[in-house]
């Protein structure tokens, strides 16, 4: 039995994580999967009221007790500064070592498998200000990274993508403007790749990967950057998917084979409790999870069912559809029930 935590967070995490959590009962009900499910109120009404993110020992329970995250997303009007944000999802992603973050970018005909590192670089946490008559007069976000969490992050995606049956890689970096973390990605690239001959390799820097990106995406198969980069372009790639709304990511760490798995839409308080937000992501999140722990097949019925129901009249406002988020959840849920009735 693997069980799994569900942190729905705050704005539409708290409804669209519900609606994917009725999904992945369904078909650990039908298909008789080895899981349960635990829901944590890990957010910012906890915050507010408690001050706390993470309670005392809770990544060590989680990664005790749990084999995977299903998480929503963190972001509330009442925490400008998002002070709980970093303390739960980078705490996890630190605390649990999810180095690698991959984010797929589906378009008709295409995958571009997107790979960022998930713990160091501007999101380490290195830095500090000054204050001054005015307030903060001098700010400093370091960039950091070491030589060990680059070469575990490249070494394993090359490898990914071998199991994959890739054919060509593309390191994304800024080199030329940021020479010393840049130079160190650079090298450690090229010294991994030469022990992976089945991938040819290329590099480019991120604002011209960005340009190229959006307009043949075909050129690339898999995508290697740091944490910022990664960050930026993966949003990129949601708008070219349709939106925020459809894309998903995993965050894994490849020693202990945890994961956490999450739609990359953010929190959107401002169509928060209208009922109109888009499960498409937190699904497919679902399918990555599913998919992560073996059961392929449960994954990719999801998948399909997910891509039907959005092309089939149940689209939600943001895909240019009137649907609800309840109308697609339960649109989703017919087609897998009738799916699972013929595959059975």
């Amino acid at each position: 039995m693997v069980s799994v935590a569900v942190i729905p967070g705050d704005g539409i995490g708290a409804e669209v994580i519900p609606a994917a959590l009725r999904v992945l009962t369904l078909l650990t009900r039908e298909r008789r999967l080895d899981l349960d499910f635990e829901v944590f109120d890990w957010g910012a009404r906890r915050w507010l009221s408690e001050g706390v993110g993470i309670p005392d020992g809770g990544v060590e329970m989680l990664a005790r007790q749990y084999g995977a995250v299903l998480f929503g997303a963190l972001g509330d009007p009442r925490i400008p500064d998002m002070a709980h944000g970093r303390a739960i999802l980078l705490g996890l992603r630190r605390g649990l070592g999810l180095y690698v973050s991959h984010r797929p970018i589906e378009l008709p005909g295409v995958t571009v498998d997107l790979y960022r590192e998930n713990t160091q670089g501007l999101y380490a946490g290195v830095g500090g200000t000054t204050g001054g008559p005015a307030g903060i007069e001098v700010a400093v976000d370091e960039c950091v990274y070491t030589r060990p969490a680059v070469e575990r992050f490249v070494r394993y995606c090359l490898r990914d993508l071998r199991r994959k049956g890739r054919r060509t890689v593309t390191l994304v970096h800024k080199a030329n403007a940021v020479p010393h973390t840049g130079a160190l990605w650079q090298d450690v690239f090229r010294a991994e790749l030469a022990a992976v001959p089945e991938l040819t390799g290329t590099e480019e820097y991120v604002d011209a990967f960005c340009y190229h990106l959006i307009r043949d995406a075909s050129r690339y198969e898999g995508v290697l950057t740091e944490n910022l980069f990664g960050d930026i372009a993966s949003d990129v790639g949601a708008a070219m998917m349709g939106g925020l709304g459809v894309a998903a990511s995993a965050s894994v760490c490849p020693e202990t084979g945890f994961g956490l798995f999450e739609p990359v839409h953010g929190s959107a308080p401002d169509i928060a409790g209208t009922g109109t937000a888009n499960p498409y992501a937190a699904m497919a999140a679902s399918a990555m999870l599913l998919r992560h722990l073996g059961h392929d097949e449960e994954a990719t019925c999801l998948r399909e069912c997910l891509r039907a129901a959005a092309q089939g009249g149940t689209a939600t406002r943001d895909l240019g559809g009137s649907a609800t988020t309840e109308a697609f959840t339960a649109t989703v849920l017919d087609l897998l029930e009738r799916r699972l009735r013929k595959d059975d």
